[in-house]
């Protein structure tokens, strides 16, 4: 049995066991060990040092003779951060330069005839004593990896990575399944990182492994490693008391070989904050970053690991906060399947719906409830989706709805070609009327904003404001949003960004609206279609004239000094 350390060692004078000391997600990787890993990680989990050196050497000693390949976003990166940390970690674990590797140089002779690929340039590789070498390369310089056939692929600090490029570079992973097939690792990933903010330029092209995952396989392997390892320390005991240790090995033989076959093909994606490691980071080392080191954003994204937001003083929506969300509008906190899982949607009431026609058809249902207005649901098509997919997902939902009336409410420019009835408007009202095969649905739709104008976003500050602070019960309703069925309108609406120009000396506030140029897959969470949509929905003509022109109200900037007090924080 190999045995790999990342800290210091003793014996245990209890029960004479060699104890090995590291953080509980090294424990865990080791033991769940598929063929895919992905961990995005939190500061000091050393992820380098622990993690990919760990599965490197796993690879080499698993796979001799084989090709692998370390990738980085840029080759400096991969030479001066991240291999320099790999290599502490082969240290701790007994392997070291010279002895058992060599870098960027032709290695012995008898190490050359044990590795199964020709190699011309040794520049860029790390060659070991088993004939195993890793092929360094780089997404700035993929000339690096051309032409080269790999049987696993090491990427750290992937959220430097464009998806793009990651994508032109996991061809190179191929490798000869004759010879190593048979081993676990063989055409596997280890992604490392820490929680990326994808607004802020970063990637998270690594999150689609997670819908890769089998939590009932990957369960299933955490037990039978559990009890693999309790059998190895029955057999170091056993051995050193001199007892018979064939039936004790025979067993041993037989977990770890269904182990192989368990962990063959799997992915495990885990996310880890850095208080899995506070034995090492000590708590003051946190509580330094709490207290100023970092700003609370990105203490929670790097730290905590946190999907992040935006920082409330640079939101557009900056009073909306936690008091406008409610989790128990379906039993149980999942989300609802039909209207009928709503518990507070009122059945026998017409409903409004706000619309934004852009790169993603978006639909929020909402409904007046006393003095309170909630957002029940929403909905979106991205293309090549369009109305007919978005009023089906629509009328599946409310089938049982009893006053099928929908009040609609949407951009003026859902009103362009009005008088060829070519609108968008129009469209989508006859495709919630009337369903795919012609048929009349029962459904009334209330085209409300044929003669709205223009809504400036200076306009929709002010009017946010005013609704999320409460300044104004008597005109305008308490808004409340179900958190669990109308997520995406949550998360358009707290990572929208605010800028600011200037008109002579009047600063106007408007909403930054780069995310709607992300990816499709990627726009229901992350860009301000939704939140376009919600305006719509809510900046009713009614609504608006209640605070046009009213006095006393600031109108200096997304930030407002002490508006936390206001919104609740």
């Amino acid at each position: 049995m190999r045995k790999s350390s990342e800290g210091r060692m003793h014996n245990n004078p209890t029960d004479d066991v060699e104890v090995r000391y590291s953080h509980i997600i090294k424990v865990i990787t080791d033991w769940i060990d598929t063929t895919n890993l992905v961990v995005v990680g939190g500061r000091g989990l050393a992820k380098s040092t622990v993690i990919q050196a760990r599965r490197s050497a796993d690879c080499v000693y698993d796979m001799p003779g084989a090709p692998l390949a370390f990738v980085g976003n840029t080759y400096t990166n991969l030479r001066d951060n991240i291999m320099p940390a790999v290599k502490t970690g082969w240290e701790l674990m007994g392997l070291y330069e010279g002895v058992h590797y060599v870098s960027s140089c032709r290695p012995p002779e008898s190490w050359r005839r044990r590795c199964s690929v020709i190699v011309d340039d040794y520049k860029n590789t790390v060659s070991f004593f088993n004939g195993c070498i890793i092929f360094l390369g780089s997404l700035d310089h993929p000339s690096l990896l051309a032409g080269k056939s790999v049987v696993h692929l090491f990427f750290d600090e992937s959220k430097y990575a464009p998806d793009n490029k990651v994508n032109r570079a996991m061809p190179v992973l191929r490798g000869d399944a004759i010879r190593y097939g048979c081993s676990h690792y063989f055409l596997g990933v280890t992604i490392t990182t820490d929680m990326p903010d994808v607004l802020e330029g970063e990637y998270d092209w690594y999150f689609r492994y997670v819908c890769l995952v089998d939590p009932q396989r990957i369960l299933r392997i955490a037990q039978a490693a559990a009890e693999l390892n309790s059998l190895r320390i029955r057999l170091v005991k056993a051995g050193r008391t001199r007892t018979d240790c064939g039936a004790l090995k025979k067993k041993i033989a037989w977990y770890e070989a269904g182990l192989l076959k368990m962990r063959k093909g799997q992915t495990y994606f885990i996310n880890a904050s850095s208080f899995t490691n506070i034995d090492i980071l000590t708590p003051e080392y946190v509580r330094r970053l709490l207290d100023g080191a970092l700003e609370l954003h990105d203490f929670l994204k790097s730290v905590v690991g946190m999907r992040p937001g935006l920082r409330r003083d640079t939101r557009f929506y900056i009073a909306f906060g936690e008091r406008h969300k409610y989790t128990d509008g379906t039993r149980y906190g999942e989300p609802a399947e039909s209207c009928l899982d709503l518990r507070f949607l009122r059945r026998g009431e017409p409903i409004d719906g706000g619309v934004d026609f852009g790169n993603q058809l978006s639909l929020i249902v909402g409904q007046q409830d006393g003095p309170l207005y909630r957002l029940h649901k929403n909905f979106y098509e991205l293309p090549p989706g369009w109305f007919r997919q978005l009023a089906d997902q629509f009328l599946a939902f409310f089938l049982n709805h009893e006053e099928k009336e929908l009040n609609l409410y949407y951009d003026r420019a859902g009103n362009n070609f009005e008088k060829q009835k070519e609108d968008y408007a129009r469209k989508l009202k006859q495709a919630i009327e009337i369903d795919g095969d012609g048929n009349r649905t029962g459904w009334v739709v209330n085209l409300i904003s044929r003669k709205q104008s223009n809504i400036r976003q200076d306009e929709e500050y002010d009017f946010m404001q005013e609704l999320m602070t409460g300044d104004n019960d008597a005109l305008l309703p308490t808004l409340l949003v179900d958190a669990v069925n109308c997520r995406e309108t949550i998360s358009s609406i707290e990572k929208a960004p605010a800028g600011i120009r200037y008109k002579g000396q009047q600063k106007i506030i408007y909403k930054v609206k780069k995310s709607e140029k992300l990816e499709p897959k990627k726009l229901p969470m992350l860009s301000t279609n939704f939140s376009d949509a919600f305006k719509y929905l809510m900046m009713r003509g009614a609504w608006r004239r209640a605070i046009r022109g009213k006095s006393g109200r600031s109108r200096s900037g997304p930030y407002m000094p002490g508006l936390d007090d206001l919104t609740g924080g």
